[in-house]
């Protein structure tokens, strides 16, 4: 691997020529698995980030969200549900425009699944949400998803290489998460030593289908890319979207939301880290740390403002929509300071 890695902080784009009569005309749609957002954005599925009142207000406002699988016990529902079952169970009575959950691969996690299952309750999108998606114990729980919810959309994450891309891609998933230890709140690097930047990622994996089409002869397709991790400005989606991302998932943005779920202490957002010993409660394979952030906007206010600077760099990328992104230059820089 290079040894001057690639990352949003070290990577600039070059302006192309525009006709846009006015940014505000700039369309920032975008198609994921036949489904259209209005944003190429989803919060982090994470406790502190999303919780059943966002993901309703994504749901019936065109925004896609991914709900997190951290639920305990509720006493609202009756016998042995999760968490994950009762909200989808209230997404189903309710109606929602969209209802996607996360998942892992424990026995817990195919109990609620086959709960889901045996209620007969719609699910547009499952997300198989581990550390390492690079790994014989997601091949189970995919089959699994495909074999009882065949007609919904199945992500699974993460992976930070060409080669766990070209995995879940042999699994038959539909949306691949791109990117580990990159988050403000992940420790993996620290704790591990493994972490890619996920800008990097993106590119080794453009690069490993370009090395593929020398041996096939034709460009292998993969599934769409929703790139996990290190944004902390909101022109980084401009860049994960010039390197190949479909979407871009994004914590700290929102968790510093004023209705976020995240708790205040002291006048400041507490983010905790889904592998964090204050959300484990455990010590063991603890890969996350907890941060403050200075609260600041609503999760409406907040959309608006990714929302206007995606329109301002579709009209430098000298384009109408997200389509622009694909034809941009960009160039190596010394990280900022």
């Amino acid at each position: 691997m290079n040894d001057f890695l690639l990352s949003y902080d070290t990577v600039t784009l070059s302006p192309r020529h525009s006709l846009l009569s006015s940014r505000s005309k700039a369309d920032t749609t975008v198609n994921l698995c036949g489904w259209k957002f209005k944003l190429p954005v989803v919060p982090a599925n994470m406790k502190d980030v999303i919780n059943p009142s966002i993901a309703k207000f994504f749901s019936e406002n065109d925004y896609f969200y991914i709900y997190h699988r951290f639920g305990q016990m509720s006493d609202d529902i009756i016998g042995s549900d999760l968490n994950t079952v009762y909200f989808v169970k209230l997404a189903n009575k309710e109606n929602w425009k969209l209802i996607s959950i996360s998942t892992g691969v424990s026995k817990e996690s195919i109990t609620e699944l086959m709960t889901i299952q045996a209620l007969r309750l719609r699910v547009d999108f499952i997300t198989v949400d581990v550390a390492h998606a690079d790994h014989d114990n997601v091949k189970p729980t995919i089959e699994f998803v495909r074999k009882h919810f065949p007609n919904t959309k199945l992500i699974v994450g993460n992976v930070a290489t060409y080669g766990g891309v070209t995995y879940l891609t042999k699994l038959g998933v539909d949306v691949i998460k791109v990117g580990i230890g990159g988050g403000s709140i992940c420790t993996t690097r620290y704790m591990t030593g493994f972490h890619v930047p996920t800008l990097q990622s993106l590119h080794d994996i453009e690069e490993g289908k370009e090395y593929s089409r020398g041996i096939l002869g034709h460009l292998p397709t993969i599934p769409p890319i929703i790139a996990d991790g290190g944004a902390k400005h909101y022109g980084d989606v401009a860049k994960a979207l010039t390197f190949g991302a479909t979407m871009v998932m994004a914590g700290g943005w929102f968790a510093s939301c004023i209705d976020s779920p995240a708790k205040i202490v002291d006048g400041k957002k507490v983010y905790r880290g889904s592998t964090s010993y204050e959300l484990k409660g455990h010590k063991k394979n603890v890969e996350g740390r907890v941060i403050e952030l200075v609260e600041g906007t609503t999760y409406e206010q907040r959309l608006v403002e990714i929302k206007d600077s995606l329109q301002s760099s579709i009209s430098y990328a000298g384009g109408s929509d997200l389509t622009s992104f694909k034809s941009v230059d960009w160039a190596r820089i010394l990280p900022f300071h």
